[in-house]
């Protein structure tokens, strides 16, 4: 059985459409499915535009699904927070790791159907390069991508003059890049150099990225406080660690179900939520409506 797979977002299916439309305007995409198109373009033109038209997500950088897939700290965050995604889609393609090296510069990865089935070299040249924009857009510089031959040879597809021809198998790739960056944290000052309240300072360390695994230990050492110092301000002005949390993601998902392009979904994913479930039933906590009832009345 072959797995075709479906564009699920629509933000990257119009610049699939847009893009094949300007460089290959002989090439139709209306009413045809991903793979369609990309084989078309193989078909035509070889396999590295195929990998280009991936690497066009990098015009979508301001997009905030792209954001917050790129605010892990190293390569291997932003991958894991992509396999999150992944299975948000229901993804019947996924990602996975094969290989992490230790030095943090370098991962190996499997394009699998999760039923089974067999992946089409143009779905995985394509999820490559959008990888590989994802990554860019995230700043991590350096970045060379390689497939195995089968006379076990590392054949270059980024970051070099690549091949003519592709090696049989193109769905393990190995990503290499520079040291990781280096995210400089913003430590808060002492309390008594810092105006507003405790939760307010939390909240605000919490937004700069919604999809990290916050914990109490964590935030109370950003906050220069102990934790238990941090439990008992936040006792003291009505609330707790927890439910600030939750209070900053559904905040953060307000803002964000003003924007017509995003799905339900996305807004999920950029939040910080577990699911498309719990998303719903927070929500609801805070504001006795469904987010799609809120975005109803948006519109």
């Amino acid at each position: 059985m072959e797995d075709q797979g479906v564009m699920t977002s629509p933000a990257l299916r119009r610049v699939l459409e847009a893009t094949v439309a300007r460089a290959y305007p002989e090439i139709a995409t209306g009413g045809r499915d991903k793979v369609a198109i990309l084989q078309a373009v193989l078909d035509a033109h070889g396999w590295r535009p195929v990998l280009e038209l991936g690497l066009t997500l990098r015009t979508l950088s301001a997009h905030p699904v792209l954001r917050a897939l790129g605010a892990g700290a190293t390569p291997w965050h932003t991958m894991e927070r992509w396999q999150t995604l992944e299975r948000f889609l229901h993804s019947r393609h996924r990602t996975r790791f094969v290989e992490r090296d230790v030095n943090l510069t370098r991962m190996t990865l499997h394009h699998v159907a999760i039923d089974g089935g067999r992946i089409r070299a143009v779905n995985d040249l394509f999820i490559w390069g959008v990888l590989i924009a994802v990554l860019e857009s995230a700043g991590f510089t350096g970045l060379t991508v390689s497939l195995e031959s089968t006379e076990g040879r590392s054949v270059v597809i980024h970051g070099g003059r690549g091949p003519k021809v592709l090696p049989a198998k193109t769905d393990v790739a190995t990503f290499a890049w520079k040291a990781p960056r280096h995210i400089p944290v913003r430590e808060s000052p002492p309390s008594g150099e810092e105006s507003g309240s405790v939760r307010d300072r939390l909240q605000q360390l919490m937004r700069v990225d919604l999809l990290h695994p916050w914990t109490l230990e964590e935030s109370a050492q950003r906050l220069i406080l102990s934790r238990r110092g941090l439990q008992r301000a936040l006792q003291e002005e009505g609330t707790t660690f927890s439910e600030t949390l939750q209070r900053t993601r559904v905040e953060a998902a307000h803002a964000l179900l003003g924007e017509p392009e995003l799905t339900l979904t996305d807004v999920a994913f950029c939040t910080g939520f577990a699911d498309q479930a719990h998303f719903s039933r927070t929500f609801r906590k805070f504001n006795e409506v469904p987010p799609s009832a809120l975005r109803g009345l948006l519109r």
